[in-house]
Order: structure tokens, then sequence, then C-alpha cells
């Protein structure tokens, strides 16, 4: 039967041709990530970091090295909270890092697309640049003719390609119908006091099925391409009928290493499984079971090979542990292999194994827990196993297949250092007004003027007096809000409210007065003041003409209802340190100030003011708080 129309899906697999030499903006960086190589050396390493702690609308990465910044592909998975994956390309010797940037904006990058995905009814299959790497079957496979159809399946990989394009998997094969290229049942269990064999399936004692995608990576980035998978494993004769038991999901993601050049692919697998059912499952000593991986047919006595990390081969690797196994073969005289490792995260790692020793028999490979005894998968836990495949042209090179086990089991160190204002929004940094209108919602009418040495990024706003006030496009609740300001210099005989006045409205209700108040007692009316409601605990302005700063941490006033019914039944509180001096501490404000709109349950905007002096304003940066910090 012909496969329905291909909805072809442009995967996160691609690269970006890095512009030479390309030096990043002058944004702060949010971040500072450091990878230390530790001890291995480490070759074209995929990496990634949690972005605890970080907001943004777009990232950049950028590698330092001296005083030149290098646009990095990179790639964010979505999650809580988001990965930050990329590719360490090239060596990085034993004991030496890598440092790397985070900015806000775009990298300097230009994309080339080099993997892509077609997907339909029957499979999804990832390729690059025209080298098939992978195929998903999502749809049920039949057995040959004649085979019961119990042999049915779905939820397996086959085929998986070498980088010269070989098949290096089997499914159906004579001697064992239910094996299926790369697939990871369960064989000998209970479940509620009954046999169920997921794996050998000719008895209709359980099955594996597919239930849907959870994600593809759909053209997200260009560090790895993959699917999300969801599978049910099924018990088939309960006493209440067909039962699913555990909740399966499947993680393959291929990276943008290696390729059709460089002789070898790499792939992880991850298989997060959960028993579902009210009953746990119990796993029973068996000698296979799990992970399993079937091998091209051609694969067989002197054209194949096995050799574990410890040493092990076809005649002595079965029921011995081991970080890794490589199983190889030659189709036509041209070898390749399959290096399969478990992670130290694993259950019962180093895994036990099982492998085909007769000589003149198929390859036959599988990591299988169960071998040291019986183990029981409890409700409402995950059990999570985590694989790579290094699938590579040639017989194994022990080297190589050490060195990528390495990455995998023992990786670089990757720290992030995060910037005091990276979970900041930036308000204004100098370049435009994109986060303000005027209060009447018109654009804003004041100027942004050159600063000190003419550097871009110390730009300044400047009122233009009888223009109106501006406020903010977002509204906020809770937050922490850093203003930086300067008066102006103004002729002797300008007194009292005149001298360079400007507030800094909170929630458009709250007003943190400015002026120039140079000497004068703290008063309520004066700069730093809660206007006309509490005077600084003391006058720390500087002349006029000198920036100054307010630092401000405000929690809204609470209320309970909404519109006419709401009712306030706490104070808003305000904390203000100006030029690093503490002036308020935790005050409360029982209601608006001067010229504040009333208040309310909803958050709101904050207002720079407009009272007739060309007051300045720089550096406006606010993070938003949730209800518990302060």
């Amino acid at each position: 039967m012909m496969p329905n129309r291909l909805s072809t899906v442009l995967l996160g697999v691609c690269v970006f041709l890095l512009l030479a030499g390309q030096v990043a903006t002058a944004d702060e960086p949010l971040a500072r990530i450091t990878v230390e190589a530790g001890k291995h050396t480490r070759i074209d390493t995929p990496v990634f970091i949690a972005l605890d702690g970080i907001r943004y609308s777009e990232l950049a990465l950028y590698e330092i090295k001296g005083s030149k910044r290098t646009g990095v592909a990179k790639q964010i998975e979505r999650g809580n909270p988001p990965l930050l994956w990329w590719i360490m390309y090239g060596t990085t010797p034993a004991g030496g890092k890598r440092i790397y940037e985070l900015v806000e904006g775009r990298s300097f990058v230009e994309r080339s697309v080099l993997i892509l995905t077609e997907k339909n009814d029957s499979f999804l299959e990832i390729q690059t640049r025209g080298s098939k790497i992978l195929r998903y079957n999502h749809a049920p496979v039949p057995p040959p003719e004649g085979e019961s159809p119990l042999f049915t399946r779905s939820a397996f990989i086959h085929p998986l390609w070498s980088p010269s394009g070989d098949v290096l998997t089997n499914i159906h094969p004579p001697d064992h119908i239910h094996h299926l290229g790369i697939w990871m049942p369960w064989t000998h269990t209970k479940f509620q006091g009954k046999d169920v064999d997921f794996w050998n399936l000719k008895e209709g004692q359980g099955t594996v099925r597919f239930v849907k995608f959870l994600n593809t990576t759909n053209g997200q980035g260009p560090v790895y391409g993959g699917f999300q998978a969801e599978h049910d494993h099924v018990a088939l004769k309960t006493d209440q009928g067909e039962k699913v038991v555990l909740k399966e999901v499947w993680d393959v993601r291929v990276f943008n290493v290696g390729g059709p050049e460089e002789g070898y692919w790499l792939l992880d697998f991850i298989s997060t499984q959960r028993c579902v059912a009210d009953s746990p499952l119990y796993q029973i000593e068996y000698h296979y079971g799990g992970f399993g991986f079937r091998a091209a047919a051609e694969w067989k006595g002197e054209n194949a090979a096995y050799l574990t990390s410890e040493g092990k081969t076809r005649k002595d690797g079965h029921g011995t542990r081991a970080r890794w196994c490589d199983t190889s073969g030659a189709i036509n005289g041209k070898w390749a292999g399959v290096t399969h490792m478990s992670h130290p995260d694993n259950f019962r790692h180093p895994e036990p194994m099982r492998i085909w020793p007769e000589f003149e028999n198929n390859v036959f490979f599988n990591w299988a827990p169960s071998q040291l005894g019986d183990w029981v998968m409890e409700p409402g836990k995950d059990y999570i196993f985590r694989y790579r495949l290094y699938v590579h042209e040639g017989k194994v090179n022990v080297a190589d297949s050490e060195r990528v086990w390495q990455d995998f089991g023992e990786p670089p160190k990757v720290t992030l250092d995060v910037a005091p204002w990276a979970e900041t929004t930036v308000l204004f940094d100098g370049k435009d007004f994109a986060h303000w209108t005027q209060a009447n919602g018109q654009p804003v009418k004041w100027q942004i003027v050159d600063g000190a040495m003419r550097d871009p990024a110390l730009r300044e706003a400047k009122i233009v007096p009888g223009s109106g006030s501006i406020v903010t496009k977002q509204e906020f609740r809770d937050f922490k809000l850093h203003i930086e300001f300067k008066t102006p210099q103004l002729a002797a005989n300008v007194k009292g409210q005149a001298r360079g006045n400007s507030g800094v409205y909170l929630q458009r209700r709250y007003e943190i007065q400015i002026l120039d108040s140079f000497g004068l007692p703290p008063k309520d009316n004066e700069c730093g003041s809660l206007y006309t409601v509490k005077a600084p605990d003391k006058n720390v302005c500087k002349q006029p003409g000198e920036w100054q700063s307010y630092d401000i941490t405000f929690h809204a006033a609470r209320f309970e209802g909404q519109g006419k019914n709401a009712k306030k039944v706490k104070n808003a509180r305000i904390t203000v340190w100006q030029n690093g001096v503490l002036i308020h501490s935790d005050v409360e404000i029982p209601n608006k100030t001067g010229a504040g709109q009333p208040e309310g349950p909803e958050p709101g905007p904050i207002l720079l003011q407009e009272h007739g002096s060309e007051v300045m304003f720089r550096n406006i940066r606010i993070v938003p708080l949730d209800e518990e910090q302060g």
C-alpha cells in the first residue's frame, strides 16, 4: 500500500555557516558559560546547560576567544527550565576550557538546512543531504505472509543506515520473527499474577503500540533533529481484557556532527517508562529483555564481531557487564558498526548484556538489566533508560568509541554565570522608545541625545518640556526597578518645585519624586520622597548635572474581588535605595499619591512625569517578581 501524501517537515539539525570574524553587538551579556573539558580530550562534543533564571525573547550565543566573539549555532529545548544545546566543535584538550556568552538578540550566522524529515502515515524518516539516517515506524507493520498477525508491531526503528548508505538493521528474520531493528519491550514479567511477555508476541500475552507524537524538532535549530513518541505497553489477557501497563516515551535525536564525510552518525535514545496501572509490573530474572538491536542479515560468521568496553568478544561477552559494546559486520566486503553506550545513571549500570556467542549466528545485542535478578516497576514512578549510538564506518576503533562514551558518560562540566540583570526587561537602553508611549497613547515626543563619549550604549532620554509624560506599554504588578536620572543645572533664581521636577510613578499610582534637592533637609515633596506621603529617611541627592539612581522593590496592594466590588486587604509596600543608600525600607503606601490614578487590583505601567524641566533618563530596567519574592 502506497503511503499517503508526504508532509515534509524541516527538522532541527541544520548547520549555521558562521560569518568569519563577526563580532557581537555591544549588548550586555545575559550570562557567561564556561565549558571545562575535564580529564578527557573532547572532539565535536554536544553540550547543554539549563537556562535557569534567564528571561529572553531571542538569544544569541558567542564563543569568546581573546577580544573576538564568534557566533555559535545553538538550539533551545523547551521545558522548565529550557535547555540550551550547542556543539563544541573542534578539539578541546584535556584540562582545557571554552568560554561563551549569551546575548539577547539574533546570532550573526547564516543558515543552511542539512537535515530533513519526511513524515507520512507510516513512518518518520531523518536524513541529511540526501543520506538517510533512520526511519521510525509509527504505523503497524505486518509480518511476512503466512505468519501470525500477533507479530504485527509499531513503534520501532528500521532501517538504521550507515553513513555510506548500507542498512544495518533487520526485521522479521526467519529465526526470530518478532525481532524489529531497534526496539525495547520486556520479556519475562508478571502483572496481576499472570505472565506477560511483551517481547516474543507469539503467545499473545502482550505487545507495544505507538500512540502519538509528542514533539518533533520542526526546524527549531541547528544542533539536533528528532522526535518524541508515546507508546503503550499492553497486557492482552488480563481479567479485564486488554490493559495498558506501561506508558513509554521515546526521545530520539540525531546530533549535527559527523556525517558521510566524517564517517559516523551520533544519536541519543532515551526511553522513559511509567507503570500506569494500579498494580506494579514485576520483572523476573531473565537473560534478555529491554533495549534490543538486530543487525543486518549479512552480519554473521567471519563477517561479524562484538567488542565490549571491558575487552570481551562474541565468545565470552554474554552475561558480562560493560559501559559500551560495539557490534559490527561487513556487507559486500565493507565494514560498519554501531557502538551501543549505556549511561552511568541507568538502572544496574554497568549493564549486563545479551550477546549471541555462536560464531555462525547473526548479530543480536541487548542491554538486559533483568539478568541481575528480579525487580519491580512501581505505579507512578518513572524509569529512565539512556543510550547513545555511535554509528561508524569500518571496524571498531576502541579509542574513538571510548572518547564518544566519555562525552556521554563523563561529559564536560558546563557552568552558567547569570549576569545580575539577566532576568530583566530593558525598558530603555539608549536605542529607542520601543517600550513606551505618551500618556495619551501617542508616539513619544521626548528626545534621545548622545551621552558621555558619544557611546551609543550611553544615549539618554531627555524630557521635552510641554510634550507630556510617557508610560510603559507593559503593565506590572510586583517588580524590581532600576532607573537612572539627572536633573538639569538651572539659574539660582529658579527655586522650589521648578528645579528639575519629574517623578517615577509606579503602576501610574505612586510617585517617587525627582527634584534638585541637593543639600536640603528631607521632606515629603523633595527628591526621594513618596510624594506627600513620606520623606526619605535621609537626603542623599547629588548636585544637578550628576547621574543618580533609584533601585526600587515594589509589591502592589492586594485586593479581593474585581471591579467595583474589589476590596483592598493589604497596602502596597516599597523599598527604595537612592544612589546606593537605603531611603525607604519596606514602607506601606496607604493610598495613591498626588496625581496618581486610583488604586485597584489591576497591574499598571511605569510613568515618567513631564513637569516642565529637561530631566534626563537612562538605563531603565525592570524585573517582574513572583509573589513570594522580595
